[in-house]
């Protein structure tokens, strides 16, 4: 099933995840010991923002590389408003230098925030409010796409604070949410989706029977933005018996980043990885 819906997008397959730190030039600090993950990146693929507790509380850092086929350098601790003595985590970037993240500095279950990158620093991060965060649930990881009608289409995940009963839910134009119809919709607890910039193909974790341990990475495909999507398709390839979670897929559709916390880490707390696939030629 892998091998037929990645050709059906002129793709191949997904190659062995290897942990981000392995790509020639990376720096050593990329991942630690402490927890590290909920990775984004720029659409270029140049900047890589993720989530670290290893300075204390879970604070948001962001790394740079000159090109795609290059590891990221040094990480940067992302300075205030972003960052706060609360604890911030699993960030987008999107364009017009915005970036989303969640926090627990308002509602202790963590609201989705957004700030802007101007010329005098980050601005004051913006609650998105009652649309999208939901009082006592964690509201995190958004991700976006233009449907076929120019709307923008916000896709993201909430869930209990102890993990459970975690769905996936879509707002347009910042309207009121509603849940994500198709294969990432289950009984189980589903999470942190990444969609194509096309809106066709949705990536998330999800504890669903089936898997090799929980959360496994999943991804689910359709062939228009009005339609719900087909049946979730288990990255078996990628996941792990660990913890394997919010797979965030490059623009360009050729790279995957997801934490871990299987076997390669440098401790038993989720660390970093990237899995990449090449297109097909003659497609």
């Amino acid at each position: 099933a892998s091998a037929t819906a990645g050709a059906a997008k002129n793709w191949g397959d997904w190659g062995a995840p290897v942990i981000i730190e392995s790509l020639p030039g990376s720096s050593s600090a990329i991942n630690s010991p402490a927890v590290d993950g909920c990775t984004s990146h720029s659409q270029d693929g140049l900047t890589l923002v993720f989530n670290s507790n290893r300075g204390g509380n879970h604070d948001l850092y962001m790394a740079k590389r000159s090109s795609t086929s290059e590891g990221f350098g040094e990480p940067v601790r992302l300075p205030a408003p972003v960052n706060t003595s609360a604890n911030d985590s699993c960030a987008t970037i999107e364009n017009g230098h915005r970036l989303y993240f969640s926090s627990d500095r308002d509602d202790p279950a963590y609201d989705i925030y957004v700030t802007k990158l101007g010329p005098s620093g980050w601005s004051e991060p913006e609650n998105l409010g009652p649309n999208i965060n939901e009082p006592g649930w964690l509201d995190e990881t958004p991700s976006f796409y233009e449907d076929s009608s120019g709307n923008q289409v916000m896709v993201y995940s909430s869930r209990m604070p102890n993990g459970a009963g975690g769905k996936i839910y879509q707002s347009v134009n910042g309207g009121p949410a509603s849940l994500v119809q198709g294969g990432p919709h289950s009984s189980a607890s589903d999470n942190r989706p990444s969609v194509t910039r096309d809106g066709l193909t949705i990536f998330f974790d999800s504890t669903r029977s089936g898997g090799l341990g929980g959360p496994d990475l999943y991804y689910a495909t359709r062939s228009r933005t009005s339609e719900p999507f087909g049946p979730a398709i288990h990255l078996e390839r990628l996941s792990s018996q660990g913890f394997d979670a919010r797979p965030y897929i490059a623009k360009d559709g050729s790279f995957l980043t997801f934490a871990s916390g299987r076997t390669g880490n440098e401790s038993p707390a989720p660390d970093m990885w990237i899995a990449t696939r090449e297109k097909i030629t003659g497609k």
